[in-house]
């Protein structure tokens, strides 16, 4: 069965591969993915059908000389290009190396691939090297550029590759998988919560529901039930370190955004399913309060994420401030 493990992958992948065995298969594939949804494994397997030169069917044979040096990691025709280790882009440098190979006669004697991996970090001019590429592509090569669905290319890049989205599975689809392959006891709605933290991403809640991070969490929910009555957000500090603040910004804006649900009358889309209680708790506060919190802590995150060199310690001590500044007159 075609990727066995991931079960809601099989039908993208047939979509795919059935363009490589019919020969209709475009020589530069975007595939955009919510991390967690099995992205590496789907882009690794359909890289091996294109590198394998025997098999007729979807998947590749596994046996040919060619698939043995795929499975060994050691294939020559086969590229993968991300960021270099402490970098945030990918230079033009990089894109400059592989544009020259490309070039080169397949040692194999079949197709060469070239994986480029978080597309969206390639700086201006790595991008526009990389289009002088794509827009006079070599004979048997092709290109799977990847990256999460929210990333930024340039509309030229977009114009010249055949855009795919890698969906996730059903949120009932991914409770089954997480119950079948995990062993914590979990609820269906600690499942489900997890999952729509995570954009039903089924690996990535896999992570957060690990016993130690799950428990992180709860921690969070629990000093919040303490410290929201009291307007003390200081208490908040000692669950976390500097590291895991963007962490816990994602999980109390989900907390806030249920509030505005449920003052709504739109409980059914809740995210939080586990932490009703505490819904209703921060559901009591104004429209008003409950966006201004909201947008602290997105501006907090959204600070962390793009400023370098920013003093993370004093960004929380600010933000845990402002939130008691935020909550101390009645709603």
């Amino acid at each position: 069965m075609i990727l066995n493990d991931y079960p809601w992958l099989s039908q993208p992948y047939q979509q795919l591969a059935s363009g490589i065995i019919n020969k209709r298969s475009h020589h530069a594939l975007l595939i955009n993915y919510v991390q967690g949804s099995g992205e590496n494994k789907f882009i690794s397997k359909l890289a091996s059908r294109l590198l394998c030169q025997c098999s007729q069917q979807l998947e590749a044979c596994l046996s040919c000389h060619s698939c043995q040096l795929f499975l060994a990691h050691h294939h020559p025709d086969y590229y993968v290009i991300t960021n270099e280790q402490d970098k945030l882009s990918i230079g033009i440098n990089q894109i400059r190396n592989i544009s020259s190979k490309v070039y080169e006669k397949s040692q194999q004697g079949g197709n060469k691939v070239i994986w480029i991996k978080h597309a969206g970090l390639m700086t201006e001019a790595a991008a526009n090297a990389l289009l002088k590429t794509l827009e006079e592509p070599p004979q048997n090569t092709y290109f799977i550029l990847s990256d999460e669905h929210n990333s930024q290319l340039l509309p030229t890049i977009h114009s010249r590759c055949f855009s795919y989205f890698l969906p996730v599975p059903k949120l009932e689809q991914s409770i089954r998988w997480l119950k079948k392959t995990h062993n914590q006891q979990c609820s269906d709605n600690e499942l489900a919560s997890a999952l729509l933290l995570s954009e039903n991403a089924p690996l990535r809640a896999a992570v957060l529901l690990a016993p130690e991070k799950w428990q992180e969490r709860k921690a969070f929910c629990d000093h919040l039930l303490d410290a929201i009555p009291q307007n003390n957000y200081w208490q908040l500090a000692k669950t976390f370190n500097n590291e895991d603040f963007i962490e816990r910004i994602v999980w109390f804006c989900a907390l806030l955004s249920d509030a505005l649900k449920a003052k709504q009358k739109v409980g059914r889309f809740i995210v939080n399913r586990d932490q009703v209680s505490l819904v209703r708790l921060l559901a009591t506060k104004s429209n008003e309060k409950l966006c201004a919190l909201y947008n602290l802590w997105l501006q907090a995150r959204n600070q962390l994420l793009t400023v370098t060199g920013l003093n993370k310690e004093l960004i929380i001590y600010n933000v845990l401030a402002q939130s008691e500044l935020i909550s101390e007159t009645k709603s």
